[in-house]
C-alpha cells in the first residue's frame, strides 16, 4: 500500500464560492448551509473530486463530521444524498423531493464525495486516469479530505467518521488505513478520525457476494434441493467457488432461476420505469440497465433512478451546485477501467484499524442478496475477536429493529427486513443506528 502526502495550509472560513444559495426543488427552505464544489488531487493529471457538504441541523460548530461513499466501484455518492439519508430525498418511484426527517445531518455535518475521479460530476482529467484501482482510490480520497480541510479549516478538529455501503466496504477501511498512515507521519496536521461505519459492504471476496448469496437463497427458500445438491457437489460443499462447474451453477441460478428476484432486496419489489422496455429485455432486468443517452450499462437494476437523472442533469441543479460546463454528463455509475484487489479485499485492514482504537460499525440489511449478511458474519467471525456484548435485539418504536453483537473493537448490527440500501428502505432504524454509533453507544 503506497501513500503520498500533501500538507495543508491554514485558512479561515468556508468558501463562499461553493455555497449553494438556492437548491432547486425543495418543498421548504433548508435550515442549514449546503456547499458544493471541487477538491483537486495534486500531481494527478487533472483529477478533481466533486463534493457536497450539508452542515448539521443541530450544532455545526461542534457536531461530528461524516464522510459518505457509495460503492460500485464507480457509483455516485449523490445516490446517498438524494435517495438514502440526505435532508431532501426522492421516493423510490417519483421525481418530487420531500423532506427526510431521518436525515443523517440532523446531528452531524455530512460530506458526500463522488469518488474515484470520473464518477458523477468528479473530473477525470487525463484519460489515463480512467484506469484505477483500490489503492489509487484510497490515496485520492485522502488527498480530497486534506483539500477539504483547506477549504473548511473549522472542521479540522471535529470528530471525523468515514462511512459508506456496498463496494465502499473496500473504500471505507482502505481510506481509514491511509488516514492513519498519514497521521503517523503528520502529527501536527493529523486528521481526527474516530471511526468507520460500513453497510452491506464487500470485504473478503472468499466469502462475500456470490458465495454468501448462494447460501442465502438456499436458506431463504429461493432454490430447491436439486440445486442445493448441485452446489454441494460442484462447489465442494460451499467451500470452493472457482471451478467451471460451480461457476456454471451459480450463473444459472442468478441469471435464470432468480432473474425475477431483486438481488438488493430478495423480498422487495423490482422498480420499473416507464421507458425501461425501450432498452432492456424485461426478462433480464437484473443486469445493469443502459442509460438512453450513452448506451452504457450504468444503472443498478431494480433501483430508483428516474428522479436522480432528471434532477442532476438539469441546468437548475448544475447552476445551483456550482458544476462547471466541462464536467461530464452525470451518470449513476461510471464506466471506469477499475481493477479490484480480489486477493486482499479490505479484510487485511481490520486488525490494524482495531489496534489503532477506531470505533467500527458493520451493519447489514438482512434481506440483501448482493452483499449478504452471511458473508459479513463469516469474515467478522474469522477475526476471532472477544465478545463484549452477546447477540441481542435492538428496538425502534418498541419493535425489534434487528440484532447486534459487540466485539472487542467492532460491532456488527443487522437491520431486520432491510435490503442493500438500509438508510433508504429503513430510515428510522438507520437514523437510530447511526446516531447511536456517533454517540458511542450500541443501538
Amino acid at each position: 500500500m503506497w501513500i503520498s502526502f500533501v500538507l495543508i495550509g491554514i485558512a479561515f472560513s468556508a468558501p463562499l464560492s461553493d455555497l449553494v444559495k438556492n437548491q432547486p426543488g425543495l418543498p421548504e427552505p433548508a435550515n442549514f448551509d449546503t456547499y458544493s464544489g471541487y477538491l483537486d488531487i495534486p500531481n494527478s493529471n487533472g483529477k478533481s473530486l466533486h463534493y457536497v457538504l450539508v452542515e448539521s441541523q443541530s450544532n455545526p460548530a461542534t457536531d461530528p463530521l461524516v464522510l459518505w461513499l457509495n460503492g460500485g466501484p464507480g457509483c455516485s455518492s449523490l445516490d446517498g444524498f438524494i435517495y438514502e439519508h440526505g435532508p431532501f430525498v426522492f421516493p423510490d418511484s417519483g421525481t418530487t423531493l420531500f423532506k427526510n426527517q431521518y436525515s443523517w445531518n440532523t446531528n452531524a455535518s455530512v460530506i458526500y464525495l463522488e469518488s474515484p475521479a470520473g464518477v458523477g460530476f468528479s473530473i477525470l482529467g487525463d484519460i489515463s486516469n480512467n484506469s484505477t484501482d483500490d489503492e489509487i482510490t484510497a490515496h485520492d480520497s485522502l488527498q480530497a479530505i486534506l483539500q477539504f480541510f483547506q477549504k473548511f479549516p473549522e472542521y479540522r478538529y471535529h470528530d471525523f467518521y468515514i462511512t459508506g455501503e456496498s463496494y465502499a466496504g473496500i473504500y471505507v477501511p482502505t481510506l481509514a488505513y491511509n488516514v492513519l498512515m498519514y497521521n503517523s507521519y503528520s502529527h501536527h496536521n493529523s486528521i481526527n478520525l474516530k471511526g468507520i461505519a460500513v453497510g452491506n459492504g464487500a470485504c473478503d471476496w472468499n466469502v462475500d457476494t456470490t458465495p454468501a448469496y448462494m447460501k442465502m437463497v438456499w436458506n431463504h427458500a429461493l432454490i430447491g434441493y436439486d440445486w442445493y445438491n448441485k452446489l454441494v457437489n460442484d462447489c465442494d460443499n460451499f467451500n470452493e467457488w472457482t471451478s467451471e462447474a460451480c461457476q456454471n451453477d451459480t450463473n444459472y441460478i442468478q441469471n435464470v432461476l432468480l432473474n425475477n428476484v431483486n438481488i438488493y432486496d430478495i423480498y422487495g419489489e423490482c422498480i420499473y420505469h416507464g421507458n425501461e422496455q425501450a432498452y432492456e429485455d424485461n426478462q433480464r432486468r437484473l443486469r445493469f440497465l443502459k442509460d438512453l443517452n450513452t448506451g452504457l450499462e450504468v444503472i443498478p437494476p431494480c433501483c430508483a433512478w428516474e428522479g436522480a437523472y432528471q434532477y442532476f442533469r438539469s441546468t437548475a441543479f448544475k447552476t445551483a451546485f456550482n458544476i462547471p460546463p466541462e464536467a461530464q454528463v452525470w451518470e449513476f455509475c461510471a464506466n471506469l477501467d477499475y481493477s479490484s484487489d480480489y486477493l486482499h479485499g479490505s479484510y487485511y485492514t481490520y486488525p490494524f484499524l482495531i489496534r489503532a482504537g477506531l470505533r467500527i460499525l458493520i451493519y447489514s440489511g438482512d434481506v440483501d442478496g448482493a452483499v449478504s449478511f452471511i458473508g459479513t458474519r463469516e469474515w467478522i467471525n474469522n477475526l476471532q475477536l472477544d465478545v463484549k456484548t452477546p447477540y441481542s435485539s435492538w428496538y425502534v418504536d418498541e419493535q425489534v429493529a434487528g440484532y447486534f453483537i459487540e466485539y472487542e473493537g467492532l460491532t456488527f448490527v443487522t437491520v431486520k427486513g432491510a435490503g442493500h440500501m438500509v438508510p433508504q428502505w429503513k430510515r428510522p432504524q438507520a437514523w437510530h443506528m447511526i446516531n447511536s454509533f456517533l454517540s458511542g453507544v450500541n443501538p
